[in-house]
């Protein structure tokens, strides 16, 4: 769960830099898809967010040995 959460954290991250950039590169330029690309943005800080939330909650360090 670790590696997923790490995983999901970078995913979120491109996902929302990317909407982000692309978006107001489509709106500045008068395209009509910059629409699509910024409603990248929230779904984006969702996937940060759960991504996070997993790498803190199954952190590795915190695994113990069954005493």
């Amino acid at each position: 769960m670790h590696k997923l959460g790490a995983i999901t954290t970078l995913l979120g991250l491109i996902l929302s830099v990317v909407g982000l950039a692309v978006g107001f590169w489509e709106m500045l330029h008068g395209n009509g898809n910059a629409q699509f690309w910024l409603s990248l943005i929230p779904l984006g800080f969702v996937g940060l967010f759960v991504g996070v939330t997993l790498t803190q909650l199954y952190n590795k360090q915190e695994r113990r040995k069954p005493e």
